[in-house]
């Protein structure tokens, strides 16, 4: 009980932290006694507890181990010098290269292998040591774009899709189940259209509405309008927000110009879509994004305006 209780404050136990960095408890007993790596707090029995510093610090120091650096020399490097020592080292991945987009390699490395396992703990250790907003606008977002290149340079197999957006949606529902949204917190409908069935997009609209105070309340792909509509009217939801990748078949423009015409008689509606895409010539009563940059701008601004209308 005590131990659940802690890892809730952000103490974790040496089990738990050795699984979120990958490094044996030996190699971390270690690094603390012979090199003072990090310094752990001690419960009354004696047993280490580590805080989300502790194992971040703990990350940067196994990842330039990896790139060659003996731990003795880099040891009493702060995180800032140990980021920029990362990216000044790796060179396979871009002079400037952060933590996260280490992460982000490691993790597509290890989806391009078909090692499930592997890629599932990568982001699960992730997302126990970042706040939300920072691992969905440094992680999951530039993933997403990683994912987009590896599609046009025929990398990506339909298979790592799957994978992908199973790990993501699994790892979106652990983390609206452990980050409780605060009481009244505006619910948001994300989904995406009927036939529409590219869902890294709503995923991550999701991810930054929960990262930016929201409830998000996920259906998936290929939802019809209606019932899009029923679950925001029932469930109380203030937005809807749609997300379309790819674009239109022969007469479906006509079809969710109507469908989103009459959702956004009853809802405010959201609408995230490529810059080029057709619905964007079409004056649609909806909310049009283009960017994630747009989507976090509309997230952040929607509160403050909901406070001064209710003021």
């Amino acid at each position: 009980m005590t131990s659940n209780v802690q890892e809730m404050n952000g103490l974790y136990p040496m089990r738990v932290v050795s699984r979120l960095t990958g490094l044996s408890a030996d190699t971390i007993r270690v690094w603390e006694r012979r090199y003072s790596a990090v310094a752990p707090d001690r419960t009354d029995g004696n047993k280490r507890r580590y805080s989300g510093a502790h194992v971040r610090r703990l990350l940067l120091l196994r990842r330039a181990t990896e790139l060659g650096h003996s731990i003795g020399q880099i040891v009493q490097l702060s995180d800032h010098e140990l980021r920029r020592l990362i990216g000044e080292s790796s060179a396979d991945i871009g002079s400037q290269v952060s933590l996260c987009a280490a992460i982000v390699e490691d993790y597509l490395r290890a989806i391009f292998e078909y090692d499930v396992r592997r890629a599932e703990s990568i982001l699960t250790r992730t997302a126990a040591i970042l706040p939300p907003m920072t691992l969905t606008l440094e992680v999951i977002v530039p993933l997403m774009r990683r994912v987009g290149e590896a599609w046009k340079a025929d990398q990506l197999r339909i298979a790592h899709e799957h994978i992908i957006s199973g790990q993501l949606r699994s790892l979106l529902g652990t983390l609206m189940r452990h980050e409780q949204p605060a009481s009244g917190a505006p619910r948001i409908i994300v989904a995406t259209p009927p036939r529409h069935l590219h869902e890294f997009g709503a995923i991550i609209g999701a991810f930054m509405a929960a990262g930016r105070g929201f409830e998000p309340i996920y259906l998936g792909t290929h939802v019809p309008l209606k019932e899009i509509a029923e679950a925001a009217e029932q469930s109380g939801a203030s937005l809807v927000l749609l997300s379309i990748a790819r674009d239109c078949e022969p007469g479906e423009a006509r079809e969710l110009i109507a469908g989103i015409s009459s959702l956004a008689k009853q809802h405010e509606v959201w609408l995230g879509i490529p810059e080029q895409h057709e619905l964007s010539r079409f004056p649609l009563p909806a909310r049009l994004l283009h960017r994630y940059e747009d989507l976090d701008v509309a997230l952040t601004s929607q509160p403050d305006q909901r406070r001064e209308n209710s003021g």
